[in-house]
């Protein structure tokens, strides 16, 4: 792009943004074409409007829309219309939160109806489990159930309706011999199985998954910022609501495709850092960012030379550069 291109880009944006009524910061990459630049442009408004008419929306639209799949799945295992779910996607997105949340709007209650259960498990832990919630809805929070083949055996177990969902465990502890817990039982319930990776090339989870429904939470850079701007709507303690719009505008303006931990954690502790300090929240909040170097030089335009400046292959270049072109 020359420089009367420049002039006449500057100019058009100028005219844009006085239009709509907007302030945005475009960076202006020269070695675009002046077409290719004003796409950007009129993307990069187009956006900003979503996002105003998000905050000036009381309901939450964009919530309801993202997670209407899965919130549907959810209450298919809470109404028993399936025998459970397998939701996985990075952490921070309201995993855990929109399980709990559609399980009571079902009217069903924690220790009663359905149980969490979280961390590390061994397999006689997790026959134990199985047989205490054996009538509820059990929800495995990041619970390493899948890395262990006796555990998904039981599972597999607990999900066969063709022998009756009996779960079988033979063992010598005294653990199990001290208790009341028989050597077998039969599995009445239905599991809710959360993890932020989904494990590969693994034979006794494609058995599982063939008996349960299977949902990837996965969104794109756009639609993780509209989540937080839906979700600053909401009230959190110490921080008003124009503030917390400041927060997630800031977020906005110094995030990218390449941000790696960008979620509603992410968001919550920017407004604990705006609560602590008003004068120097943004140093902390920038510090905590972390991007991925590889995909950001491709966000900052450098995309020529990127096998040179990185030392990686051209495969690896298509993957970093995937992740920016499914959010365009």
């Amino acid at each position: 792009m020359n420089n009367e291109e420049l002039i006449k880009l500057k100019e058009y944006a100028k005219g844009v943004f006085e239009k709509e009524k907007i302030e945005v910061k475009i960076d202006i990459n020269p070695d675009l074409s002046y077409e290719d630049c004003v796409k950007q442009i009129n993307l990069k408004v187009k956006w900003e409007k979503e996002i105003e008419k998000i905050i000036n929306t009381k309901d939450s639209e964009t919530l309801e829309r993202l997670y209407e799949t899965p919130n549907d799945y959810i209450k298919m295992v809470a109404l028993g219309k399936e025998n459970g779910l397998f939701l996985y996607g990075d952490g921070g997105w309201g995993k855990s939160f929109n399980v709990k949340r559609e399980l009571e709007k079902n009217n069903m209650k924690e220790g009663e109806d359905y149980v969490f259960i979280c961390g590390y498990i061994t397999p006689l832990q997790f026959y134990m489990k199985l047989y205490s919630a054996r009538e509820k809805i059990i929800v495995f929070d990041d619970v390493n159930i899948l890395e262990n083949v006796t555990n998904l055996n039981m599972l597999k177990a607990c999900l066969n309706e063709n022998s009756k969902n009996v779960v079988h465990y033979h063992t010598t502890s005294k653990l199990l011999k001290d208790s009341d817990i028989p050597s077998k039982f039969e599995f009445n319930g239905r599991v809710i199985i959360l993890l932020n990776v989904k494990p590969s090339k693994n034979k006794n989870l494609s058995a599982v998954g063939t008996r349960i429904l299977d949902h990837h939470l996965n969104f794109n850079y756009k639609e993780k910022i509209s989540i937080l701007f839906d979700i600053a709507k909401n009230d959190f303690e110490g921080i008003n609501l124009k503030d917390r719009i400041i927060v997630a505008n800031w977020l906005k303006d110094n995030t990218s495709e390449a941000t790696e931990n960008l979620s509603i954690r992410l968001l919550q502790k920017c407004f604990n850092f705006f609560k602590y300090n008003k004068a120097r929240w943004k140093v902390l909040a920038k510090n905590y960012i972390k991007n991925d170097e590889y995909t950001n030089l491709i966000v900052q335009g450098l995309e020529k030379d990127w096998c040179e400046s990185t030392g990686k292959s051209r495969a690896s270049y298509y993957r970093a550069k995937a992740k920016i072109e499914v959010t365009k």
